[in-house]
């Protein structure tokens, strides 16, 4: 086999979409994401899998070998034939991420939470809030 046919196989096609669009659509070297059972590395020729995302960050090391880190929430990730799909309510680029602007829905998150009092709904509306500006400060700072 020629190089180009080497070099084809060591990359993955990436989609990262949420309900707003695509957040990133590109090729990847390897992809590490936050599946609810633990990290999940995809490098290429991985076998098929479906994974349930929690809250976290999603890495892409690009042909160039750099990493690119996003703040991602609850969602899936597909892997067929060298094509990865993560589909999520919210992903962030890390170096895109106003820590000021986070820093505030967090302190109105935390505070919707404690006005829940014994609301279940609104609880859980709440905590959820918080764990993804939680999310979106730790991976702005990392």
């Amino acid at each position: 086999m020629g190089t180009l046919a080497t070099a084809e196989r060591k990359r993955l096609g990436l989609r990262i979409l949420t309900p707003e669009g695509t957040v990133f659509d590109g090729v990847a070297t390897i992809v590490v994401a936050p599946s609810v059972e633990g990290e999940v590395g995809i490098l290429p020729r991985h076998a098929p899998l479906i994974a349930f995302l929690r809250i976290g960050e999603t890495r892409i090391k690009d042909l160039e070998d750099e990493e690119t880190v996003y703040a991602t929430s609850e969602g899936y990730l597909s892997v067929e034939e060298d094509q990865v799909l993560v589909l999520v309510e919210q992903a962030e680029r890390a170096d895109q991420i106003d820590v000021s602007k986070v820093q505030q829905e967090l302190e109105a998150a935390q505070q919707q939470l404690a006005d829940a009092g014994d609301d279940e709904t609104l609880r859980d509306v709440a905590e959820a809030a918080v764990r993804r500006a939680e999310n979106r400060m730790k991976v702005a700072n990392a």
